[in-house]
C-alpha cells in the first residue's frame, strides 16, 4: 500500500493492474473513512452546511465521472483500481499539506484576536469547496496520467 510516493504507485499501475488483492486495503481504508463521518455530532446547521454537503455530494458524482473520462472513457482500463490507489494518496497528500495550513492559518486569526464563529460561514464553505476541486482536479491529472502511459507501454 502506498502512502506518499504517488510516481511509484503511478508507475506500477502502469506496470500490471492491481488485482482485488492489492486494492483491498485501499478500498478498505476508503470505507472505513466514509463511516467516520457520522462519528461526529450534528451542531446547529445553517444554510452554509446544507450547502457544503450538497456540494460534495454533487463533486463526488461528477467527479467521479471526471476521473472515468480521465482514465480514458469507455475505453479505459482498471478503473476501481486506480480509482482506489491514486484517490488514497492523492488524499493523503492534500491532508498533510492542507491541515497545516488551515492550523496555521486559525492560529493566526486566533492571535491577532479575530473572533471565530462556531457556526458554518460562506467562506467556511468556499475554502472547503476549493479544497475539494483541487482534489478532483490533482485525482484526476494523475490518473489521466497513469492512463496515457498504460496505452503506451
Amino acid at each position: 500500500m502506498y502512502f506518499w510516493r504517488i510516481e511509484r504507485l503511478k508507475a506500477e499501475l502502469v506496470a500490471r493492474p492491481l488485482s482485488d488483492r492489492d486494492v483491498l486495503p485501499y478500498l478498505v481504508v476508503s470505507a472505513a473513512l466514509a463511516s467516520v463521518v457520522y462519528i461526529f455530532p450534528a451542531t446547529m446547521l445553517n444554510i452554509w452546511d446544507g450547502l457544503g454537503v450538497a456540494w460534495s455530494v454533487a463533486l463526488a458524482v461528477f467527479g467521479t465521472i471526471y476521473i472515468f473520462f480521465q482514465n480514458g472513457g469507455a475505453e479505459g482500463r482498471n478503473l476501481l483500481q486506480r480509482y482506489f490507489a491514486v484517490g488514497w494518496v492523492v488524499a493523503l497528500r492534500m491532508l498533510v499539506v492542507v491541515v497545516p495550513v488551515l492550523a496555521a492559518f486559525l492560529a493566526t486569526l486566533l492571535a491577532i484576536g479575530v473572533e471565530m464563529d462556531v457556526n458554518t460561514t460562506w467562506y467556511d464553505f468556499l475554502l472547503f469547496a476549493i479544497i475539494e476541486s483541487v482534489f478532483y482536479l490533482r485525482f484526476g491529472h494523475h490518473v489521466k496520467d497513469v492512463a496515457q502511459r498504460a496505452r503506451l507501454a
